[in-house]
Order: structure tokens, then sequence, then C-alpha cells
């Protein structure tokens, strides 16, 4: 898509000035017990997730702020952007704006709907789920027909590779193990659009897929005495540079976010939903114990206080759930208030005066380095997440 399209689509939908000025104003403290609770308002939480989109949206095709993995930063359909794009989706459905529905659109139609390049690996199908999406809202069958046919080839190919994370990549350059769901990450990019396929289509096989799949990875991945998630078979030795085991913050925030989005896809009543439901309880009580005094979950999770930056992806991905749950019945909010709170401050004060979202790791697989002026378009997509799950919440006071 040419930059000078970008531009001027930017331009004619670019929100009024005052969201500049909304997402300045300040937090409410509102009295809970003998506690109290600062929560922002609903407006200044909009203008915030509106002016971290408008950043992000005007850089999509030109991604020279990141560093590593530019190229695949700049790719649609890969997984880097259909991060971006799910929690783009979120903020879309509650704007006033139409842009943000509009791009979503737009840029789709311009890549003809497609998904990335690997048939078989999750990573490319991340993208799918913004496909459902506006198929859901504009019954749009060149947005559907990409995603069923991918799925319906998967499926027949009934992979059953090993889990084991083993060095070497095939001719596709993933590993072998990738053609099935072996690391954490894969859980938040594929299984939700398997469950929402079977929900839009009727057709229980790609529930069935997704289930056995899912179950597979959690089995297979889940430390049995934390009851985290490792990122994967590598890491079921390895030491952190605290001598910690090492359960890497955004690995486990993309298995929480995609318990969240299958749940979305399961309703009251599935065959499979308890199985979900009880996985979610079992997390949300394991990742709120591991929040740091600052707000942040540290990076490596077992390090606790060692890691001094906030880092934004993996906090912005507990927050979410952990909002969403007091949002659907599953968390009593007078236990996890606080840490949804303070997991807020850390991702509001994030944000840049122009809009950046900042202290997210790059692209990696592991605890690492992060700084203030680190961005990336999934970090912002966990953001949008966030937000618009707060957004919800203030709305319902």
């Amino acid at each position: 898509m040419p930059n000078r399209i970008i531009k001027i689509l930017t331009h004619v939908f670019r929100p009024l000035l005052t969201t500049s000025i909304l997402a300045c104003l300040p937090f409410v403290s509102l009295a809970n017990g003998d506690q109290q609770e600062a929560l922002p308002l609903k407006e200044g939480v909009m203008a915030q997730m509106e002016k971290v989109a408008n950043w992000q949206i005007a850089r999509t095709q030109h991604m020279t702020h990141v560093g590593r993995a530019r190229a695949g930063s700049e790719a649609y359909g890969r997984w880097i952007q259909g991060a971006f794009y799910k929690g783009l989706t979120k903020l879309a459905e509650r704007s006033e704006n139409p842009f943000y529905e509009t791009w979503i659109g737009y840029v789709g139609k311009d890549h003809n709907w497609k998904l990335g390049k690997v048939k078989y690996f999750a990573d490319d199908h991340v993208i799918a789920q913004t496909n459902l999406w506006y198929y859901r809202r504009h019954k749009n069958e060149e947005a559907l027909t990409p995603v069923r046919e991918t799925i319906d080839w998967l499926i027949e190919q009934a992979p059953d590779n090993s889990l084991e994370f083993v060095a070497g990549r095939n001719k596709d350059n993933v590993h072998n193990c990738q053609w099935r769901w072996c690391w954490a990450d894969a859980l938040f990019m594929a299984p939700p659009a398997l469950f929402e396929l079977s929900s839009i289509t009727g057709d229980p096989k790609y529930a069935n897929y997704a289930h056995k799949e899912f179950k597979a990875t959690i089995d297979y991945l889940q430390d049995p005495k934390t009851k985290l998630i490792f990122r994967d078979s590598r890491f079921f030795n390895k030491k952190g540079k605290f001598e910690e085991q090492v359960f890497w913050s955004r690995g486990m925030g993309w298995v929480y976010a995609g318990v969240v989005h299958s749940l979305e896809s399961l309703p009251v009543g599935h065959k499979y939903r308890s199985y979900y439901e009880a996985l979610y309880l079992q997390l949300s009580k394991t990742i709120v114990a591991l929040q740091k005094a600052d707000g942040a979950w540290p990076m490596s999770l077992l390090a606790g206080e060692n890691y001094k930056e906030p880092e934004t992806s993996g906090t912005a991905f507990f927050t979410y759930g952990i909002i969403w749950g007091m949002n659907n019945g599953l968390l009593e909010g007078e236990a996890y208030l606080p840490a949804a709170m303070k997991g807020w401050k850390v991702l509001s004060s994030a944000v840049h005066p122009d809009g950046k979202f900042g202290w997210v790791q790059g692209v990696n697989e592991k605890p690492d380095e992060v700084t203030k002026d680190d961005s990336q378009l999934f970090g912002v997509g966990a953001f949008l997440l966030a937000g618009s799950v707060l957004h919800d919440f203030l709305g319902q006071k």
C-alpha cells in the first residue's frame, strides 16, 4: 500500500484534537472498603487508546523504530501485524471514530484478506481473527474464505509431530514441531481463530481440532509445580540470569490472552468451555501473585523485583486478562482490582507524548532487555486489548 495513501487516510480520519487533552485527564479515587482505588476516567482511557493507535497506524509500513525484525514487522498477514490488528478490532468496536474499522477493511481488502505465507504455522494464522471479526460485522465472504480454506487444509494434514522444540529449521524456515502448537505464543495466534470459525460455520470440527491441540500443548508445557507455562521445551531446564527457572512474561501473556479469546467463542454450555474456564482461573491466581510492587510483571516471572524495567507487553496481556475476567463474572473485583489498576498505571505511563507506546520488549523468545523507547506492534495490540476491557469496566460504574 503506497505510503501516500496511508498519509491521506490517516489525515482524513484523524480524531479531534481533544483526544490529546482527554488522554491527560487524572485518575479518580473511589472508595473500596478500606482501600482507595484510583480509577481512570472512561473518556481518558478511550482518548489514550486512540492516541496510541493513531501513532502506530501511521507507521505500520515504515517501522524504522523497531530495529530488529523490521521486515517481518512491516509484513501484513504475519504475526507481528496480526497481533496489532487483534487489538485494533477491540478499539474499533468501542470508538465513535469510524476510521479504525474503515482502516481494517481497507488494509484487508488491499491484501486480499490473505493469511501468512506458511499454511500450517500458527504465527501466520493470527490475522485470521481479524478476518473473522470483519466477516461477523460485514458478511464479507472474501474475508472468510481464506481462513476456512487454510484451516480445512491443516485439519486434513492431521500433523502428529513431536512437540519437542529441537534445533534446526525446515524448508519453510520454521522448526519442525511448529506444524503443531509447540510454543506458548501459538496459543494466542491460532486456536481462537478455530473456535471462532466453528462458531461462525456451525461446524464442530474446527473446535474439536483446536481443543485437542490446545490441551496437548498445555499438558506438555505447563509446569506442574508453579502452574506457569514454559515458552517451549528448550526452557524446561534453563536458568535465568538471577538463577531462576525461566518463565517468560510475554510467552505467558500470549497463553493467558489466548485462553480469553478462546472463551469468547465458546458459549456457556459448550462442551469445552469448562476446561478453559478452569485453566483461566488457575492462571489468573498464579499470575496475580507475581506482580511487582511497581505494578509491572517481570520479564522473567520468577525473578521478581530483580527486573527493574517495567516491560509492557507482558504487563498489558496480564492486565487485559484480569479485567476481562472481572467484566465477565469469573474474577472477584475486590481481589483483583488493585492488581488491574496498578497494571494499567504502568501501561498508561508508558505512552509517550506523541502516542508512541514504550517499554515493549522487541521480538524475542525469552526474557532479555527493554528500554523506554522500545516499541512494537504486538505491544500496541496488547495495550489496546487492555484499554478496551478497562473502558468496558468503567462503563459499568
